[in-house]
């Protein structure tokens, strides 16, 4: 009971927008391609539109909204989803992080792939930085993607 007291009403919001953020990429990515999902996650969370500096949250309470959310979403999550969901999420409140795909192939030799956000150099969704360090990351195309 004390940890869910430990949240500030502006990290519940947060939480609570985020997990809504997350049903709805997750069903997204099940039925559309990627660019289209991405439009919508943007759209959803209204990521064109910074909020003002008094309402932002700061970076570390975004990221916590959408892993949390992660967690907690009755479709269940993916690295892309919450990798989508935390982007658009720093994005409305002022922050920019990369979108990174990498590849690899699993002991077995199966083909595998994994979603995380970077910002500044740093691996802050989808890490930690030594199990992404695995993956050689395809080129940033979320330009091509918009």
């Amino acid at each position: 009971m004390k940890r869910l007291r430990s949240h500030s009403t502006r990290e519940w919001v947060l939480f609570i927008h985020a997990l809504y953020g997350a049903v709805v990429t997750r069903a997204a990515l099940r039925l559309l391609p990627l660019p289209r999902v991405l439009r919508l996650v943007r759209r959803c969370f209204r990521a064109e539109f910074p909020l003002p500096p008094a309402r932002q949250a700061s970076a570390g309470q975004a990221v916590w909204a959408a892993l949390a959310a992660g967690r907690c979403s009755p479709l269940g999550t993916t690295c892309l989803t919450t990798a989508l969901v935390a982007q658009a999420l720093l994005q409305r409140h002022g922050y920019q992080a990369k979108l990174r795909i990498g590849v690899r192939r699993d002991l077995n030799g199966a083909f595998t792939a994994h979603a995380w956000l970077e910002r500044e150099g740093e691996v802050i969704v989808g890490g930690p930085a030594e199990m992404v360090a695995g993956f050689a990351p395809l080129p940033e195309m979320e330009h091509l993607i918009a």
